[in-house]
């Protein structure tokens, strides 16, 4: 007796950005909580977006990197820390030290895997201010 569960999720327009997607797909169900239960995996993910249908695992480690400097004018800037800065050279560690743990298996060309694993940031958000100032936060994503 197997105690399993299937969870089905259905993608559409996944990378529009457009007004009318805006609180839909992936985002809306992470954001109400709808996929938490697949976090601990295993995950079979199932893809026909380029031209048909490929069959990978998958898993997803959602993250946030919050660096903090400080907020100066621009015309003086060894009197401010750029937090900008400071997390661009942040993500080059932590995606090294993430590479270096994962590197690309010897079996991915026998299957025809077009990339092996990644960490990539896909958001920034830094304060808000005058182009003329040095930002005193950054988070990246």
């Amino acid at each position: 007796d197997l105690n399993i569960s299937v969870t089905a999720v259905f993608i559409a327009s996944e990378e529009n950005n457009s007004a009318v997607n805006v609180g839909t797909g992936v985002d809306k169900l992470v954001a109400e909580g709808l996929l938490e239960h697949l976090k601990d995996g295993p995950i079979l993910w199932v893809d026909s977006a380029d031209s048909q249908p490929c069959i990978g695992t998958a898993g997803v480690n959602t993250w946030i990197l919050k660096a903090e400097g400080r907020l100066f004018h621009s015309g003086l800037p060894h009197k401010g820390i750029n937090a900008i800065e400071l997390a661009h050279e942040a993500v080059k560690e932590i995606q090294a030290k993430f590479y270096e743990a994962f590197p690309p298996h010897e079996q991915e060309k026998v299957y025809n895997f077009s990339t092996p694993s990644t960490m990539k940031p896909t958001q920034i958000k830094c304060a808000e201010g005058g182009l003329n100032q040095i930002p005193p936060w950054c988070e990246v994503s």
